[in-house]
């Protein structure tokens, strides 16, 4: 991605290097975020959610999660080979809403039609990733909000990613409230097969801005390559690719061991 353009940040004076696509920028001197869109400071609270995982502890917790379960290749901690890793800090908004979705509709699904009604009241801390056309498994992943704290430069390590972010936080809403539209619909499927209205009512409490710190870890295994996504604030992997079972003789009788002696 290339520079679009430089502006200074109106904190320090510093170069702002903004890139085509980007929004919120946070200088890379002082901390200070700047929505370039429409020109002030970015003013939501902007927290960070710390590493704690360095290279070295991520290549044991990596190793571990290929030599644990059922589902995966017995060989596949010794035989595969990590081909790269990038520790990155991702921009999260967490868009805190009250919905109270009112509902009608048609139950038919077991023979006849039944009218049904009522309310479905939920709250939610939606999560919207600030970047567009992403393949993250945003819905999956709970960012773990205990382990935050102001954001400051310190807490990137150094050789880490930092992403700004390509939406502002009127985006998010917006996409909050789609979303969470969608939720509701979804939940309520299953106790309604067609519906008359469904309306919904969204109050959005609060937005916050946060960085995660998400290790991709890309692999090798019988000549095919994987990727693994892990959560340095917790240590869990969020997402593995698993390599189809070994079919042959020796691996058959490989899984058999590990499935009776445990490994």
């Amino acid at each position: 991605m290339g520079i679009l353009r430089d502006v200074k940040c109106d904190n320090c004076g510093a170069p702002l290097s903004l890139k085509a696509g980007e929004v919120v920028i946070t200088c890379e001197y002082c901390g200070t975020s700047f929505n370039v869109a429409s020109g002030k400071d970015f003013v939501i609270e902007h927290s960070i959610i710390p590493s704690k995982v360095d290279p070295k502890r991520m290549k044991e917790l990596v190793k571990n999660w290929m030599g644990s379960g059922s589902l995966k290749p017995s060989n596949l901690a010794s035989r595969s080979r990590i081909t790269s890793s990038s520790l990155t800090f991702l921009p999260f908004y967490v868009v805190h809403v009250n919905v109270n979705t009112t509902y009608k509709g048609i139950f038919s699904r077991t023979g006849g039609k039944r009218s049904r009604s009522g309310t479905l009241q939920r709250e939610y801390y939606w999560k919207v990733l600030g970047r567009r056309g992403s393949k993250f498994p945003t819905k999956e992943y709970e960012i773990p909000l205990s382990g935050k704290s102001t954001f400051n430069l310190s807490d990137i390590p150094s050789g880490a990613n930092y992403l700004n972010a390509e939406f502002d936080e009127k985006d998010a809403v917006d996409i909050a409230k789609v979303e969470v539209s969608d939720h509701q619909r979804f939940l309520l499927s299953e106790q309604i097969d067609s519906f008359e209205s469904i309306d919904h009512d969204i109050v959005v409490e609060d937005v916050e801005f946060v960085h995660v710190p998400i290790w991709r870890v890309d692999y090798i295994y019988s000549n095919s390559d994987y990727q693994i996504l892990l959560d340095a604030g917790t240590g869990k992997i969020i997402r593995g690719d698993i390599p189809p079972p070994d079919t042959s003789l020796g691996g058959f009788l490989s899984d058999i061991k590990k499935a009776v002696f445990g490994r």
